[in-house]
């Protein structure tokens, strides 16, 4: 069966009633355990998901960006942005948008849905507030040690486009001299860690009480109160369902290495598992872990510092705060 067909079949086959209860939007950086973390909210009843809707570099979605204006990643920041982003948005909405549509042999298929969760890693970590109040919906951004991001992404596609348009200006003179001294000069890892500086500083920096703040780190370390945080502040019914998930694959389980693999979806999950979060120390010395930390702190990010692996307290949700 072509994909053209099968597309076709998986737009025919949901339908797509809204209910009232919010929506949930993903923001992430490639890399962060996204994908696993939409597959375990995608255990509650009613949700369908949207993965990556403004990657790209990916033929569909670039074509169907393309009718509202949107045809290269400065676009994103441009003038018209929203007007475009609302016009495109709500064609998932209201069904006339269906190609982001599971497959209906997923298990995540759902013939009648009433909730959306869109997965966003290329776009819109400057107006995330926005999409929570056009969109009705609840924001989860979900951050993971920026070395590991740098050491798994095999490209930036929108660096030069955050420094080279409207989004520059969220930084200081200073911060964008040196962001395009590293650009120019950087290592791969260097010019990675400054990527998701660019990306996260601005979401971190336009973080409001409401958004469901998350690490990779505690997800995978200590993930009880991180289900229980999402269950109260997304309204999702049945957080059992999301326990039961942790240890099934994720659908990006073809881009781990085995030793990632087995340790994610075997008995090796456990509450003291710090390899998972630890094993990008074996991938670089500490003068390049060094270098890559300072670009962090250039951009005045204190979530992760030089010389650990874990973030910081303020980010790490206690049993009692869920």
């Amino acid at each position: 069966m072509s994909l053209n067909i099968t597309h076709a079949i998986a737009g025919l086959a949901n339908i797509h009633r809204p209910d009232g209860r919010p929506n949930v939007f993903i923001f992430s950086t490639p890399r962060s355990g996204s994908t696993w973390l939409m597959e375990l909210i995608l255990t509650q009843p009613g949700f369908k998901p949207c993965s990556e809707p403004f990657n790209l570099a990916v033929p569909t979605v670039r074509e169907h960006l393309a009718r509202f204006g949107i045809v290269d990643w400065a676009d994103f920041h441009g003038p018209r942005a929203s007007v475009a982003l609302k016009a495109y948005m709500g064609g998932f909405f209201n069904g006339r948008l269906t190609f982001k549509n599971p497959f209906p042999h997923r298990n995540y298929f759902r013939f009648v849905t009433r909730r959306i969760i869109f997965k966003i890693l290329h776009a819109g970590e400057d107006r995330i507030s926005w999409f929570r109040d056009t969109f009705n919906g609840r924001i989860v951004l979900l951050l993971r040690h920026p070395i590991a991001v740098s050491l798994s992404r095999e490209a930036c596609p929108r660096l030069e486009a955050r420094l080279n348009s409207d989004y520059s200006r969220h930084f200081t003179a200073a911060q964008l001299k040196a962001a395009k001294t590293i650009l120019a000069s950087g290592t791969k890892l260097e010019r990675g860690v400054l990527d998701w500086s660019l990306q996260n500083a601005v979401a971190l920096r336009s973080a409001t009480a409401d958004w469901t703040v998350i690490s990779y780190e505690q997800l995978v370390l200590e993930p009880k109160p991180v289900l229980d945080r999402l269950a109260a502040r997304l309204e999702l019914p049945e957080p059992e369902r999301m326990v039961r998930r942790l240890r099934v694959p994720s659908a990006s389980t073809d881009k781990w290495d085995e030793r990632t693999r087995e340790a994610l979806t075997g008995s090796a999950i456990r509450e003291d598992n710090r390899w998972l979060v630890e094993k990008w120390r074996e991938k670089v010395t500490e003068e390049e872990a060094h270098a890559a930390m300072e670009i962090v702190e250039l951009f005045n990010i204190n979530v992760y510092k030089a010389g650990t692996t874990l973030p910081a307290d303020s980010l790490w949700i206690r049993p009692h705060d869920s």
